[in-house]
């Protein structure tokens, strides 16, 4: 009897330290939860490659929206503007966020949709915690190739699933037949060693799945969780991820320890019961059928949760910002803005204005040309994905943005800087072609000498010129302004030089530049008079004799 109340106390006492122990975990995640939502994430590493799976899925798939190429991502530092911008609690958050910012929404309901979440989850912040906690318990697990599920199942199925289940059979026959004959045991123990064979060597195809199916369990779970939170019914994206729940919610208690080592006795035991009767192998079986068999659902569960994780963390962002607003979308070929700004600068200058033509924008080095058409681009992305811009208002035309900025030469492929050049301003000029796009190059054709720059580059720009585009140029060259002022308008940054040094407003103005300061700043870094002097009169000399 004293054995039996040690015991039922010690069973207390651990029930009790469990409950408790819970509580304090439920009470510091919801604390983290609420003291990060509307900060600044903190920059960790990111396992892009891991990140970008669903998009370089999607990417090897017909889809039917335009999608930001890896030139622009590349000279917009879009990965940086990513990490500024991902709270997502989830590697499916996460995924599909990345992927929803490579892609330019021309339909606007479904950035409509997007903001009516958003709206939902601003106005009931105890259900968007809840939800937070949920999606926080599921977690990331980088390269979980969860992705790879939705685009190649049938990549994924054994062969001859149905064996599996006769082979589980043989076992219980041969239990069976015990009660009628000596040899069944041994018939039995046949059985256990064959199925043993066939589990092991089955599970060395199947291994690199396992991290997919354990995670496709921790998802549903969680979406299992958001139905215990009232107010959900009338959210967007809730409704399609309830019915497509429905069809695999019965798989989530199988697939969570699907073959995974536990060294408890009673882990041992079981394990070793699921070996002869081959339960994980079946529940693979399953779970990767069911999937073939509703690919689409399986595909609306991952990109709905992919939808409320990303919700969650553009209202994040938002509030992290200095201030933000919804885009304007019109049919003008335009762009109409106030106080716009980069979202990666921690003190950033605001400009406002209206670029309704092609545009020359020039300025000395560091006045601020190239940063403004860079937050002109990337506000333009976000405008178009998770319909949010740094600005006090935008108004924009539904269109592709596309880059020719940060070009680099490249030893391993064998193109010079000047090839590379071309090669990125030629992909827009056949992109322009069949696409409304939005175009923004900084100093073209800056890899060769100055007479075949200036000619080449006025002729790529009339080009520009007549077609759908709107077109937004950096430049230092002076000269374009004046071949071109009939088919660009101009704008330009300038600085100023005092005894004290030199000064950036970095303010758009309209016009173009009419300072020079490369020659001052000799002057003033003191370099020798007559450098300086020999320079002034080159230039003079240059500028009166030069015609175009």
């Amino acid at each position: 009897m004293q054995y039996i109340i040690i015991i039922a106390i010690v069973t207390i006492v651990i029930t009790l330290a469990m409950i408790i122990s819970h509580i304090k975990a439920t009470k510091k995640l919801r604390a983290r939860l609420t003291e990060s939502f509307g900060k600044m994430p903190e920059q960790k590493k990111c396992e892009f490659e891991s990140i970008e799976s669903y998009h370089r899925h999607k990417k090897e798939h017909p889809i039917n929206s335009e999608i930001i190429d890896s030139i622009t991502w590349d000279d917009l530092d879009m990965n940086v503007v990513f990490k500024r911008i991902n709270t997502c609690l989830t590697s499916v958050g996460e995924e599909y966020m990345y992927d929803a910012l490579h892609q330019v929404q021309i339909d606007k309901d479904i950035l409509l949709k997007r903001e009516s979440l958003i709206s939902c989850l601003e106005e009931n912040p105890e259900i968007r915690l809840k939800l937070q906690m949920n999606l926080a318990k599921s977690g990331k697990y980088n390269y979980s190739g969860l992705a790879s599920f939705i685009f190649e199942p049938d990549a994924k199925t054994l062969m001859h699933p149905f064996m599996y289940n006769i082979l589980a059979l043989i076992p219980i026959i041969c239990a069976c037949t015990a009660f009628f004959t000596q040899y069944g045991v041994l018939f039995f123990i046949f059985a256990a060693i064959l199925n043993g064979f066939v589990y092991y060597s089955t599970k060395l195809k199947i291994e690199r799945e396992l991290p997919a199916i354990r995670y496709f369990s921790s998802v549903l779970h969680c979406i299992n969780r958001f139905y215990k939170i009232k107010g959900l019914e009338t959210f967007p994206f809730f409704n399609e991820l309830n019915k497509s729940f429905d069809i695999f919610k019965n798989l989530r208690t199988n697939l969570s320890g699907i073959m995974r080592k536990d060294v408890s006795d009673i882990a041992i035991f079981i394990e070793y019961i699921k070996i002869i009767f081959l339960t994980d192998i079946r529940s693979y079986n399953r779970t990767i059928q069911r999937i073939l068999k509703y690919s689409e659902d399986f595909h609306t569960l991952y990109k709905c949760l992919g939808e409320i994780d990303m919700a969650i963390c553009v209202l994040s962002f938002r509030k992290s910002l200095p201030f933000y607003c919804l885009p304007s979308l019109h049919s003008e070929n335009s762009i109409c803005f106030e106080d716009l700004y980069h979202p990666l600068l921690s003190e950033p200058v605001p400009n406002s204005g209206k670029i309704s033509r092609n545009s020359i924008i020039t300025g000395s080095n560091a006045s601020g040309k190239s940063t403004f058409i860079k937050a002109l681009a990337v506000n333009g992305i976000l405008a178009q994905s998770i319909y949010t811009c740094a600005a006090k208002s935008i108004n924009i035309r539904p269109s592709l943005i596309i880059t020719s900025m940060a070009v680099r030469d490249s030893i391993s492929e064998g193109d010079s800087y000047f090839i590379k050049e071309i090669k990125s301003l030629k992909r827009i000029l056949d992109k322009v072609q069949d696409t409304a796009c939005t175009c923004f190059v900084d100093e073209i054709l800056k890899g060769t000498n100055t007479i075949e720059r200036i000619a080449a580059s006025a002729s790529v720009l009339k080009y520009l010129h007549s077609t759908d585009c709107l077109c937004v140029t950096a430049s230092h060259d002076i000269e374009l302004t004046h071949i071109l002022s009939g088919e660009y308008d101009n704008y330009h940054f300038r600085e100023y030089i005092t005894d004290d040094g030199i000064h950036f407003d970095y303010k758009l103005k309209e016009g173009p530049s009419q300072t020079r300061n490369a020659i001052r700043l000799l002057h003033h870094m003191n370099f020798d008079s007559k450098i300086v002097e020999d320079a002034e009169a080159m230039v003079n000399k240059f500028i009166d004799s030069k015609t175009w």
